[in-house]
């Protein structure tokens, strides 16, 4: 039998108490102070249950984005080591307008720009997501970005990257009409310090180019694409854009 002295019994004790007192706070009272004290935040929060050590929302509002019925389990182990590691579920799978996401999400009480993620799949709805990017024109998409993380490691830069991503169903309302540009997928790694989006060129632009972005939002696009014969008029016009075609029908992107 291990013997421990005195002192170390009790600040065992006086942690583990804490540990309890923190994780047993309603969880309701929280996202109020949160709230009540970010008036900033770029979220609402709607009706929370439960504890910080396991709970539910039954919706978050970000940025248009809609996620219904988010649960959480807070792993107490984690908190022994230093880490916050938290399993979500929420959303609907098969809800094309809604934000879903299931997997696990990890962070350090020691290092707040350390945080983690294992076995994460999300789904987020095109056109919320568009609406938010600084694009030259305006953009209206539909379909589903789906993002499926095996591994990720962020430590104020990409330390570890390995997932894959993908727009599906993916369509864009033109002047004739909406277009359907079917699926695109993509690898997600990181490359230096930047995230890179590998693009895979069996789509209806055979699109094959490589996105790097940067914690600072700086990003640059190389790669080239020829639109399928199928593809309507105005995409084939909208290709001009990009300069003349090689031998071979693709067009260079280099942005």
């Amino acid at each position: 039998m291990i013997e421990m002295k005195p002192w170390k019994w009790a600040i065992l004790a006086i942690s583990a108490y804490v540990i309890l007192v923190i994780a047993y706070i309603p969880a309701a009272h929280v996202a109020s102070y949160v709230q009540n004290n970010n008036p900033k935040l770029p979220m609402v929060i709607g009706q929370v249950e439960g504890t910080l050590w396991t709970g539910k929302v039954d919706k978050i509002i970000t940025q248009g984005i809609v996620m219904n019925n988010l649960r959480w389990d807070l792993s107490p182990w984690s908190l022994l080591v230093g880490k916050v590691s938290v399993d979500l579920n929420g959303g609907k799978i098969r809800e094309s307008e809604q934000a879903y996401v299931k997997g696990n999400i990890s962070a350090s009480l020691f290092n707040l720009q350390s945080i983690g993620a294992r076995e994460l799949k999300l789904f987020l709805p095109a056109r919320s997501v568009m609406a938010q990017l600084p694009l030259p024109v305006p953009v209206t998409a539909d379909g589903r970005f789906r993002v499926d993380i095996e591994e990720f490691e962020f430590n104020n830069a990409c330390v570890n990257l390995i997932g894959k991503g993908s727009w599906l169903k993916g369509t864009v309302s033109g002047p004739s009409g909406v277009i359907d540009f079917g699926n695109f997928d993509a690898k997600l790694t990181c490359e230096g310090e930047q995230f890179a989006i590998q693009i895979e060129p069996a789509n209806k632009l055979n699109l094959d180019a490589k996105v790097l972005l940067s914690v600072a939002g700086k990003y640059k696009i190389d790669g080239r694409f020829k639109p399928s014969n199928d593809m309507p008029r105005e995409v084939q016009q909208a290709a001009n854009f990009f300069g003349a075609a090689d031998s071979d029908g693709f067009r260079k992107i280099n942005l």
